[in-house]
């Protein structure tokens, strides 16, 4: 049974392989172009077969058309010609173009007088005018619908490959401010440890264990674009408590969480920049609580956080908050990875500092 279903998904792949290449193939221009150009003359051929008992004049006629019609296509879409398009000398291509057409229009004229001893007054049921200015008004239209379906799928490609290098470049630049972050938090987080290791060894080598967890984290569950809100909670929590190890009892520290946390995906290290921003600005005062008020809480699909803080002063960084490395990076992530589905509200007081962040997941 295993034998058999493994046979049938290599005889699968050969197939879809084989389509490649069969496409790969179609789509060189040497093949699609000589196919296209068949399919005109079996086209045209079957839609005046029953207009002439001369076959061979009818084939003669459409192979001196399409001549025409070949050679304005490519002399406008492979020369020089279409460059004048994007510059002053616009006018330059429809004389080129009509002149062309003229041309043709008069040798097509010209070699079927030649070739067969017809009356084509007769043949055409028209005047010599007539005919000649049927053939110039085909040479014009058919070739510049043939340059308006290329140019149709040149913009699409275009479209395409543009939208492609956007995605790139997002994806380049969320991985350049997601890498901002974390040095970011790692240099706060060594000085921390640096100061810890004078005052308090034992406090030192436990907030060292806990920056390892973070770090871990960081290196093998946050490298995906969306992780699951607990993760998220988690890594807040261990932040959290790694900072109150520095702080000691100076800090009042105090997180709510409200609604349904879980079920549901967010981009990482959304939110830590903020609790960051807490503590990097927090007050320092010696006769009551320094505070630090977080409050996280799910509205339906809406994901809200409310970060508090009391300061002595406001830093200079502090007074233009988005200025911040922090904050500056979070605020492009946050409108590269939920654009037109957060709102961001940053107050300072005299005294505090408040920052709210909702996002729709």
């Amino acid at each position: 049974m295993t034998s058999n279903s493994s046979n049938e998904a290599v005889k699968n792949l050969s197939w879809y392989a084989m389509g490649q290449k069969v496409a790969n193939v179609f789509a060189k221009k040497y093949v699609y172009h000589p196919l296209f150009w068949l399919f005109y003359f079996v086209f045209f051929y079957n839609a005046y077969n029953k207009l002439y008992e001369d076959k061979l004049f009818l084939i003669v006629l459409i192979f001196l058309y399409g001549i025409s019609h070949f050679g304005l296509y490519y002399i406008f879409q492979y020369s020089s010609l279409k460059n004048c398009l994007k510059n002053k000398r616009f006018w330059f291509v429809p004389v080129v173009f009509g002149f062309f057409a003229i041309v043709f229009g008069l040798l097509n004229f010209l070699f079927i007088s030649l070739i067969f001893d017809k009356d084509l007054n007769q043949v055409f049921q028209a005047s010599t005018w007539s005919i000649i200015i049927y053939m110039i008004t085909s040479n014009i239209f058919t070739p510049v619908i043939f340059l308006g379906l290329k140019a149709q799928k040149e913009v699409r490609k275009s479209r395409i490959l543009e939208e492609k290098k956007e995605k790139e470049r997002i994806k380049d630049e969320l991985h350049y401010l997601k890498s901002q972050v974390n040095p970011h938090f790692l240099f706060n987080t060594i000085n921390s440890i640096y100061v810890l290791i004078k005052i308090d060894p034992d406090k030192a080598s436990e907030t060292l264990i806990k920056l390892s967890n973070l770090l871990r984290s960081q290196l093998y569950e946050f490298s995906a674009e969306r992780i699951d809100i607990q993760k998220e909670l988690e890594y807040l929590e261990n932040y959290i408590e790694l900072e109150k190890i520095r702080k000691g009892e100076r800090l009042d520290f105090k997180l709510e969480k409200e609604g349904d946390l879980q079920g549901f995906q967010i981009a990482p290290l959304v939110l830590i920049p903020f609790l960051e921003n807490c503590f990097k600005h927090l007050s320092t005062h010696l006769d009551r609580h320094n505070l630090i008020r977080v409050k996280i809480k799910r509205i339906g699909n809406t994901l809200e956080a409310e970060f508090f803080n009391t300061t002595e002063q406001l830093s200079q960084d502090q007074k233009n908050p988005i200025g911040g490395l922090g904050l500056g990076n979070i605020r492009r992530r946050l409108e590269l990875v939920y654009p037109d589905q957060y709102k961001l509200s940053i107050k300072k007081g005299e005294g505090d500092f408040r920052v709210n962040l909702k996002i729709n997941f």
